[in-house]
């Protein structure tokens, strides 16, 4: 009985036909374990994205109004089905541009200025088939969502309206950028009329340096050809025909790809780099005018530009040119008052007119040297609000200080460096073999300071408001050359000269008055003026920044 029930045992032990039946069973509930896990897992991560997606939602919504975060970010909740879940809303300051922080850690709750909110949710996810395998039978998710304001306000200062004359914008604006520039009055009217989107300016650019993937941030940080600017205007401006013919022209006329600017000088993020707003944020309605005349003025940096008008001005027998301008920046970008680029200036620019016209008395050729410098105006964005839908922008601005005169001046002194001219030595007007005769005027324009208040109809309009020294006169080289200290030979003019020297300076100022403005006109200065326009504001939208 033993010895069969071992012989049993032993058929058994070195039996192998039930093994396949043994390993399925155990594999068939294994893999029905993992399966049931796994939809458990789905479900999980289903109900992950959606409360990511509620906190982000509410985070935005908060963050259009951070004095009233807690409500709207609460209510957003509800409205996506998350009115009974656990949930913070904190309120603090958000800077993207703080280097060597971790992303997470650029959200400051509590902190200056107030411009972000962080909304924390906790809710639980119930499992079904996991419980069969002893799990719980709920997983606790615990998402953030954090969002910044994008109240800004963007505005340019120095916008003067370019008056076309007798090829001066195109000499000068060629002179430039190195080409030789036909322009006519239409196409600049064109530019001057057009205006485009600074972000969409930027998406261009990306797409010519190859930087697609890049952030605004990254792509105002790098550095373009006046080409790859041109384009990009180019492209922003599309819809508007004649600009872009204009465009086109200018690009047709460049030798080369030209001298590279760096693109934040010409079209700047401003504070709402700190936000690192994403591809396809609206961006400020910038004049185009303003980017073209800023790319020029960059890309010529702080050389000297020298532009023969020969006999093209009426009254004059000869104009010559001699332009000089200091580190450019005239438009913001989204800004917010308080933050670190409210302010924006325009460029410290010297000229020198060596003009000559015919002498009274028969006495040949009348040398006439003006000499124009402009400090840099200045504008600060002091408040904005956006109540009841209505928009209104207080901008602070100052005119620069102006100095004209007549003396004797030498082309090389006209620098775009630190260091004025010497205006202390009267200037050769009329030298003839027996008769020499010199003259000295100086002019100073002082500064003046405005807050222009903008209202929503003035912003959507984009009218230009205007601050002027208020010590102005109508002909601006007239009244210098009035004051114009004459000698003849080292003594005193006999009245006769003087008064034929003071007819024909009267006669020859309208011509004067039309270069200098010009000139200074095509590049975005306004002797004695700052001309402010506000861009655009952004009320009541926010920007997922975590």
């Amino acid at each position: 009985m033993i010895c069969r029930i071992a012989r049993r045992l032993h058929r058994f032990g070195v039996a192998r036909g039930g093994n396949v039946a043994i390993l399925v069973a155990f594999g068939s509930a294994l893999l029905l374990a993992a399966s049931a896990v796994g939809i458990d897992l789905g479900l999980v991560f289903q109900a992950r994205r959606k409360a990511q997606g509620a906190a982000d939602i509410a985070a935005m919504m908060g963050a259009i109004d951070p004095t009233q975060a807690d409500a709207m970010a609460r209510r957003s909740l509800g409205d996506n089905g998350y009115g009974g879940a656990v949930a913070t809303v904190d309120t603090g300051s958000y800077d993207a541009s703080v280097s060597g922080v971790a992303p997470a850690s650029r959200f400051q709750p509590g902190a200056s200025p107030v411009n972000a909110v962080r909304v924390g949710l906790s809710t639980v996810v119930p499992i079904t088939f996991g419980r069969a395998i002893g799990l719980a039978g709920s997983v606790p998710l615990r998402v953030t969502g954090t969002a910044a304001s994008a109240q800004f306000a963007a505005f340019s200062i120095g916008s003067g309206i370019l008056q076309f004359s007798n090829g001066i914008a195109n000499a000068l604006l060629g002179g430039l950028l190195g080409a030789q520039l036909s322009l006519s009055a239409s196409d600049y009217n064109a530019l001057l009329g057009a205006r485009v989107d600074g972000l969409r300016v930027l998406d261009a650019l990306a797409t010519n340096l190859n930087l697609q993937a890049a952030s605004y941030t990254d792509i105002v940080q790098a550095n373009a050809s006046v080409g790859q600017m041109l384009m990009a205007l180019r492209v922003a401006a599309q819809g508007n025909a004649a600009a872009v013919n204009a465009l086109s022209g200018i690009l047709n006329a460049l030798p080369n790809a030209g001298g590279t600017v760096p693109i934040g000088q010409v079209d700047p993020l401003g504070d709402a780099a700190a936000l690192a707003p994403p591809r396809g944020f609206g961006g400020p309605s910038v004049d185009l005018m303003n980017i073209l005349g800023a790319t020029a003025a960059l890309a010529n940096g702080q050389n000297q530009v020298a532009v023969d008008l020969g006999a093209t001005i009426p009254g004059l027998l000869s104009t010559r040119l001699t332009v000089a301008i200091g580190e450019r920046r005239r438009s913001s970008g989204w800004v917010r008052p308080g933050g670190p680029n409210a302010t924006v200036q325009t460029a410290q620019t010297r000229l020198l007119i060596e003009a000559t016209a015919s002498a009274p008395l028969g006495l040949g050729t009348l040398s006439l040297p003006i000499y124009a410098e402009v400090a840099p105006a200045q504008a600060t964005l002091q408040a904005l609000s956006c109540v009841g839908g209505a928009r209104q922008a207080a901008i602070s601005a100052q005119t620069g200080l102006a100095t004209l005169a007549v003396a004797a001046v030498s082309r090389s002194a006209i620098t775009g460096g630190t260091t004025s001219p010497s205006l202390s030595q009267p200037a050769p007007l009329i030298a003839l073999p027996l008769v020499n005769v010199t003259g000295r005027a100086l002019a100073t324009i002082g500064s003046a300071t405005q807050t222009l208040v903008f209202n929503d109809a003035a912003i959507t309009n984009h009218t230009v408001q205007t601050v002027s020294s208020g010590d102005l006169t109508q002909s601006l080289t007239g009244s210098l050359l009035r004051n114009l200290s004459l000698n003849i030979n080292g003594i005193g003019v006999s009245p006769l000269l003087q008064t034929s020297l003071g007819a024909t300076f009267t006669a020859i100022a309208p011509s004067l008055d039309l270069v200098l403005d010009t000139a200074l006109r095509s590049l975005g200065l306004h002797l004695g003026y700052a001309d402010v326009d506000v861009d655009g504001v952004l009320c009541s939208q926010a920007v997922l920044v975590q």
